[in-house]
């Protein structure tokens, strides 16, 4: 019991520490889920009929599919990135101090993470799977150094964050590029790989998200530079 207590204490010292830097520096905690929100992803064998021209090489590849799809070994799969995915990441990152938080397994999120940051500038070693989480079959924030009023979450599900952690989450458009995606969710129309077309860059989940994220941001240090205006002000008395 007295090592769970010096190691909470140490984890309440980190997040304090890390939640003022991220004060000093105007930023706050973003925590993003993969599938479904920054990407889109299809076992090999899950592959249709339909989609068989995905597999052609990248030269042959209709255009909009040439810098966003990927053929990734290690796990077997095809991975689609989210349209204006790229935009989104950097500017979010401007604002928020970006993790990666996923129910997949720790080999995976670090692949996705290769393919959204190759250069390691946005997520650096915030990539949290479920081999890290506290809790089975669930999302937290207690893994996430951050004070949880200064934490946004952006994920496709609700269901799967703890009860006390949704009034943190920004619920994203789920988002289906393979066949397999649409049918494992039950919806009932063709997904954007048998369509050969995509989401609008600019009107999309990602850029409606992003300027979601942008007010949050304001509205949070607005409130902060008003909670510090009225301390600084408390007692004195102001006369012309």
């Amino acid at each position: 019991m007295q090592n769970l207590s010096l190691a909470k204490n140490e984890m309440d010292r980190l997040r304090d520490e890390n939640s003022k830097r991220l004060l000093r520096d105007r930023k706050l905690s973003l925590v993003l889920d993969l599938d479904h929100t920054l990407l889109n992803s299809a076992g090999f064998s899950r592959i249709t009929g339909e989609e068989e021209y995905l597999n052609c090489e990248r030269d042959v590849l209709p255009e909009y599919l040439k810098s966003s799809l990927f053929r990734v070994h290690g796990s077997k799969r095809l991975v689609k990135l989210r349209p204006y995915v790229n935009t989104f990441l950097k500017e979010a990152s401007k604002l928020y101090e970006m993790h990666i938080y996923t129910m997949g397994g720790f080999s995976y999120a670090l692949e996705m993470a290769k393919l959204l940051d190759p250069k390691n500038i946005y997520f650096n070693s915030r990539i949290v799977s479920r081999d890290d989480s506290t809790r089975r079959y669930e999302k937290s924030l207690d893994v996430v150094l951050g004070k949880e009023n200064a934490i946004v979450i952006l994920d496709d599900k609700e269901s799967v964050w703890c009860k006390e952690h949704k009034e943190n989450l920004i619920k994203i458009e789920r988002y289906h590029f393979f066949a397999h995606s649409c049918k494992r969710f039950g919806v009932d129309h063709k997904s954007h790989s048998q369509l050969k077309s995509d989401e609008n860059e600019s009107e999309g989940a990602l850029a409606t998200s992003l300027k979601i994220l942008q007010q949050i941001h304001t509205l949070f240090f607005d409130m902060v530079l008003k909670s510090v205006r009225k301390e600084v002000v408390k007692g004195c008395k102001v006369v012309f």
